[in-house]
């Protein structure tokens, strides 16, 4: 959990990144790297599930840990090139004495005598227990105490006036959505919809990069170039029912084969002008899309291909199970199929697109391919129609 909240802190930065050359990296020279500009900014994480953290003080194992591992990595760096940063759910108490942490313009003079007594205590501390063979306190602070002390005075004071704190951050619940409000080039109601795609390419690029498939870095212009191929495909999965309150203008002849198909089964007057409004709706939608949009002819093709097939299934079953019928019967079970095709299939096919709710294209969309008899109702339409028009 922890380091997954590193791989979602690292698209964090990156997303609000305001310089085309910013670049994450992963668990190199710090939990999360970043590089802007020439300079680093290295990130040590510390994260919690917990409702109430322990807020972060002088005395914290998790700061004293963080300043280890920043000493740790002195001799790979350029100090004067890098900037570090503890990023931590937990609060930071009011008055503290690391409350300096929170602007790197504030003065840390008072900061760094305070640091090198803690330290100074809990090494006197453990050398004390140790001489009168008691238990050694601070066993987690231990190690990174006396590192600290062992720095010269010079530098402790340049590695404190590039460390910066930011406390109370957003643990793994709520950082998606810091994520998605991050996206401000995009509208808001398709931010969550844009972030959520965006989480899914960068977990694998974060996994890529680890196993060598790609470069370690993960730059701005890797992720904007994703974000425009999202966006697109957002776009071409959001679709507007533009017809659904629209009734066909009033010198509309509808096509005769579709009130031939419904009387085959008895359908009565209304459903024969119900079934006529619906197929010029759904006629009207996909000339409108095709018209507008090059990739909708292929995705209507596809959806009229499930949609037959859903038919097919129903109306295959029924043929078999009327063939010794009376010519009734036939009529009775073709209305069935047909009533599903209208009443019952747009709640059990799925949408066109993931926003499309409105009833009228798969109801429409099945008489529109009636005309052409790809579909049908009665057991015997395609014989009883031949050569109909």
């Amino acid at each position: 959990m922890g380091f997954y909240y590193q791989s979602l802190y690292g698209l964090l930065c990156i997303v609000k990144a305001t310089d085309d050359d910013a670049a994450v990296c992963l668990e190199r020279l710090d939990d999360v790297e970043v590089k802007v500009n020439g300079q680093t900014l290295l990130n040590q994480l510390k994260h919690s599930l917990s409702k109430k953290p322990k807020p972060v003080t002088i005395s914290s194992v998790s700061l004293w840990k963080t300043i280890k591992a920043w000493i740790d990595v002195l001799p790979k760096v350029s100090l004067n090139d890098t900037r570090f940063q503890l990023v931590t759910v937990a609060p930071l108490p009011a008055g503290s004495p690391l409350v300096p942490l929170l602007d790197e313009a504030t003065s840390r003079a008072n900061l760094l005598v305070l640091l090198a007594d803690e330290a100074q205590r809990v090494l006197d501390e453990r050398e004390a227990a140790a001489t009168q063979k008691k238990p050694v306190p601070h066993g987690e602070r231990g190690a990174a105490c006396a590192a600290y002390l062992k720095l010269s005075e010079g530098v402790r004071q340049t590695l404190l006036s590039r460390v910066s704190i930011q406390p109370a951050a957003s643990d793994i619940v709520q950082i998606g959505k810091d994520i998605a409000d991050a996206l401000k080039s995009f509208p808001p109601d398709r931010r969550e919809a844009i972030a959520r795609r965006l989480i899914e390419w960068w977990d694998l690029q974060v996994v890529h990069s680890f196993c060598g498939i790609r470069e370690r870095a993960i730059s701005m212009l890797d992720v904007q170039l994703r974000l425009s191929e999202i966006a697109g495909e957002v776009h071409r999965d959001e679709v507007l029912a533009d017809f659904q309150f629209v009734t066909p203008p009033d010198d509309h002849a509808p096509p005769s084969l579709i009130a031939k198909q419904l009387q085959l089964v008895d359908c009565t007057k209304t459903e024969i002008r119900a079934a006529e409004r619906e197929e010029w709706r759904a006629r009207s939608q996909r000339h409108k899309w095709i018209s507008e949009r090059v990739d909708m002819a292929g995705r209507i093709t596809l959806y009229d291909q499930r949609l037959a097939e859903a038919w097919r299934d129903k109306h295959a079953l029924m043929v078999e199970q009327t063939e010794t019928s009376t010519e009734a019967q036939k009529r009775s079970a073709g209305l069935d199929i047909f009533r599903w095709s209208f009443n019952d299939a747009m709640a059990q096919i799925s949408p066109f697109a993931k926003n499309w709710s409105a009833d009228y294209y798969v109801r429409g969309s099945y008489q529109f391919m009636s005309v052409d008899l790809r579909v049908g109702w009665h057991p015997d339409f395609e014989v009883l129609l031949k050569g109909g028009s």
